[in-house]
């Protein structure tokens, strides 16, 4: 065999041996089931968790528990809000295929103790310049011409058209929104066909529901002068 062919049978055999190799080397999975909480041992909702090597996101269910499957040697991130992140690193050398975490994240968030500001340097001068406030004694009559102008301005929306029609608006757009949301995601049958719908309309026109009261109230007072 001359030495030609012993380079290339080395070569082969090189090549051989990476290959197996590389087909030999699994991911090595292992389960983590974790809990995450605070230094009081309050449950951490929904907290995120990273997977550096996998480069996936998981987040802990509303009681704080973690189950996923992560290749061994990656570093897991630990975060929430308020919370300083933590990190831990799997071991790439173990006997067992669960490990079980309990995590405890340190508050990031210093929450202060109330205050209260006043306008004066200290309590004492709030009480003396709320003692000495001067009350004027016209507050009553001026209340009563509030109450006055208040009944007035009730009195012309009473007999403004424009004001009826609003309200009337307004209703007509609330039991719209509650008929929209009470057909929601069903075929709303057409109120053309509606008999009961129908019937009410015959009865409203003649009871006169579609007639302007004032409009009445008019021609009434035109009668009488008449």
């Amino acid at each position: 065999m001359s030495l030609r062919e012993w380079k290339y049978g080395f070569v082969i055999l090189l090549v051989s041996l990476f290959v197996s190799f590389c087909f030999s080397q699994e991911k090595k999975l292992v389960q983590i089931r974790g809990l995450v909480t605070n230094q009081q041992n309050d449950l951490l909702s929904y907290t995120f968790v990273y997977d550096k090597l996998g480069q996936k996101g998981y987040l802990t269910n509303d009681k704080g528990e973690l189950n996923i499957f992560v290749e061994r040697g990656t570093e897991l991130l630990f975060s929430h809000i308020g919370y300083k992140k933590y990190s831990y690193t799997i071991p790439l050398i173990g006997n067992t295929d669960l490990l079980f975490l309990r995590i405890k994240l340190v508050p990031d968030t210093i929450f202060l103790k109330e205050i209260t500001i006043f306008p004066w340097k200290t309590y004492q001068q709030f009480i003396q310049a709320f003692v000495n406030t001067q009350i004027p004694d016209d507050d009553i009559s001026r209340a009563e011409q509030n109450f006055a102008i208040l009944k007035s301005q009730l009195a012309t929306m009473e007999e403004d058209d424009n004001f009826q029609s609003a309200s009337i608006a307004y209703k007509i757009m609330q039991q719209r929104m509650a008929s929209d949301l009470y057909w929601k995601g069903q075929t709303q049958p057409m109120q053309i066909f509606n008999i009961m719908a129908w019937q009410e309309f015959i009865r409203y026109i003649r009871e006169g529901k579609f007639k302007n009261p004032n409009k009445r109230k008019k021609a009434k007072t035109q009668e009488y002068s008449d």
